[in-house]
């Protein structure tokens, strides 16, 4: 049976590092695990309007369905990324830090982008960036404001 992968035409083979060939082995794999447990997840819903109760129920179940749904395109969104990033030959570098994501972190999440570093920055909101722009001091002055400026500091 052919993939989604080999029927949208994404199946094109690749130069893959050998380092990486058996984490993208795991990722393809990964990535058709979900593709197939979506697939099953379109099941439409056809309350019976008869029982209030049944109504409640199955909508509650169609909620649920619903969650699940979108948490799966979130991680074949994630296992995606990751092997683009072994086709491109940015696998393995946090994208906050730039630094080396550690081995054992790889085989245990091997869609993971960030180091543990980063993640810390990423759980604490600070990104690894600046969150505050520098002071803007001096663009609005004129030539002339410049000069007086600099006298008074002589």
């Amino acid at each position: 049976m052919a993939t989604s992968a080999q029927i949208l035409g994404s199946f094109a083979k690749r130069k893959i590092p050998s380092r990486w060939a058996r984490h993208y082995e795991r990722l393809c794999a990964e990535r058709d695990k979900l593709l197939e447990r979506d697939s099953f997840a379109s099941e439409s819903f056809h309350p019976k309007l008869d029982d209030l109760a049944d109504a409640a129920s199955q909508e509650s179940q169609r909620c649920l369905c619903l969650v699940a749904a979108t948490a799966t395109h979130d991680m074949i969104k994630e296992v995606l990324e990751a092997i683009h990033r072994i086709e491109r030959g940015t696998y393995g570098i946090c994208e906050i830090t730039g630094e080396p994501i550690s081995t054992e972190r790889l085989n245990s999440v091997p869609w993971a982008r960030y180091s543990l570093e980063g993640q810390q920055q990423v759980e604490q909101g600070r990104f690894g960036r600046r969150t505050t722009l520098p002071l803007l001091e001096g663009l609005g002055q004129t030539d002339a404001e410049e000069a007086d400026e600099e006298n008074e500091a002589d």
